[in-house]
């Protein structure tokens, strides 16, 4: 049998790790510190990438928002500019609350709140002989069964709970002549009776619906009129009014029962229009309005956008009117 020296057997078999100066690795301890660090990283970076990516869906919502907004405000302002008077007995112009319960929403860090209107705004405009009645309200529509949720033209008791719905716009067209066959006179009086028969019914056709689809999550849509002095019309005559002395009948202006201060209706007839009409249009952010449409009732919903007013985002703008008749304001 070979022996093998001291020496010779401590180089076949070194030191197990940690008992010598040969040893190599980490204690458990620097293991944990290193972890304990990476993760740490990974949350800090994770955080950064979620902040990043909420902060650019929400840039892309707001402009979603404010381009809806503004090509809807702009598109009815245009069309509010060429209001013309028909000098007739006719419904020139009319901007009406109808029987909704107004909408209150308390401001970020402020006792005051901002009362919601959903108005309802119809007026005439011409294109050579041809009388174009238009229209536009809020109105939630059911589009499986056609129902409508409609306010009557008579002011009931008990409002309506719709705190938001879908812009929808109504055309109709007629030119001055009678029908050969039923002997209907077809003249602007006649735009007037087919807007209320397609505003204030509680029931659509689902082939041939009577109105468009503008924008959805609209939960304020008010109407301003001003005279040819620039004041807020608020009266049927005198300095904040339409006729200055007063021995017109071409207006009906009614302070709204409702909501205090404001105008419940505006409606013009004969050669008045207003001088200048101011708009202001809120709409809901997307998300909020799927979440709207997702509560079973009115007055869960009317609850839930109560306290929604950071997630609304208000248009106004003002336009002048071409066609207005100074005379009517005389």
């Amino acid at each position: 049998m070979k022996i093998f020296p001291a020496t010779s057997l401590r180089r076949l078999c070194p030191p197990l790790a940690g008992r010598g100066r040969w040893a190599r690795g980490f204690t458990l301890i620097e293991i944990l510190v290193v972890v304990t660090l990476l993760s740490i990283i990974v949350l800090g970076l994770l955080t950064m990438f979620t902040q990043t990516q909420k902060a650019f869906r929400t840039g892309l919502t707001q402009a979603d928002v404010l381009q809806s907004g503004r090509v809807v405000s702009d598109m009815i302002l245009r069309e509010l500019e060429q209001v013309a008077p028909t000098y007739r007995s006719a419904v020139n112009f009319d901007a009406w609350y109808p029987n909704f319960r107004p909408l209150e929403q308390v401001l970020p860090g402020s006792s005051e709140k901002r009362t919601n209107m959903l108005e309802d705004l119809f007026f005439v405009t011409r294109r050579n002989r041809e009388w174009i009645g238009i229209g536009y309200f809020v109105r939630n529509h059911e589009q499986t069964t056609g129902a409508v949720e409609s306010p009557s033209m008579a002011v009931a008791p008990a409002p309506n709970t719709l705190s938001a719905g879908t812009l929808y716009r109504f055309e109709a067209r007629v030119s001055d002549s009678r029908d050969p066959v039923t002997g209907v006179l077809y003249t602007p009086e006649y735009l007037y009776s087919l807007y209320v028969n397609t505003a204030y019914t509680n029931f659509w056709s689902l082939n041939n619906p009577p109105a468009a689809k503008i924008v959805e999550g609209v939960l304020h849509f008010k109407v301003r009129a001003y005279n040819t002095n620039s004041r807020w019309i608020l009266a049927d005559w005198g300095t904040n009014g339409v006729s200055v002395s007063g021995l017109q009948t071409n207006s009906d202006i009614r302070i709204s029962g409702r909501v205090p201060g404001e105008v419940g209706q505006y409606r013009f007839y004969s050669n008045a229009v207003p001088a200048a009409v101011e708009l202001e249009v809120g709409l809901l952010e997307d998300k909020a309005w799927e979440r709207f449409k997702s509560l079973p009732t009115d007055i869960a919903r009317y609850n839930y956008v109560t306290n929604l007013v950071g997630r609304v985002h208000l248009f106004r703008q003002r336009v002048q009117i071409r066609n207005v008749d100074p005379l009517a304001y005389q």
